[in-house]
C-alpha cells in the first residue's frame, strides 16, 4: 500500500461563508466592440420590481423578470447607456448602445 504524505495532524480549514448578494449582482468584467469600451455584468433578474421587463436591443425579444440575462453599458457616456440583453445576443452584438 502506498503511504501517503499528508501530516496526519493536519487541521481542516474552517468553511468560508458565501455572501449571497455577490452572487446575485453577477460579476462585472470590461469588454471592447468596435472600439467602444462597454461594461458588462451579469444579473438573474430576480431583483426587480413584479412588473418589470426588458426588450433585448439585439433581437426585440422582451426578457421577464427571473430570466437569466446580462446588462451593458458604455463605460465612457455611464449607467444611462445600459441595456439588457440575452446572453446570446450579446456575443452577437456588434452595434453602438444608444
Amino acid at each position: 500500500m502506498p503511504r501517503s504524505n499528508r501530516p496526519r495532524n493536519a487541521k481542516k480549514a474552517e468553511p468560508v461563508e458565501l455572501n449571497l448578494a455577490l452572487i446575485k449582482t453577477g460579476f462585472r468584467k470590461t469588454e471592447i466592440k468596435r472600439g467602444t469600451e462597454y461594461t458588462v455584468q451579469s444579473t438573474t433578474g430576480l431583483n426587480s420590481e413584479d412588473d418589470k421587463s426588458w426588450v433585448c436591443p439585439h433581437c426585440q425579444i422582451q426578457i421577464a423578470k427571473g430570466t437569466a440575462h446580462l446588462v451593458a453599458w458604455d463605460t465612457i457616456r455611464g449607467v444611462e447607456t445600459r441595456r439588457h440583453f440575452h446572453s446570446n445576443c450579446w456575443k452577437a452584438f456588434q452595434g453602438v448602445l444608444l
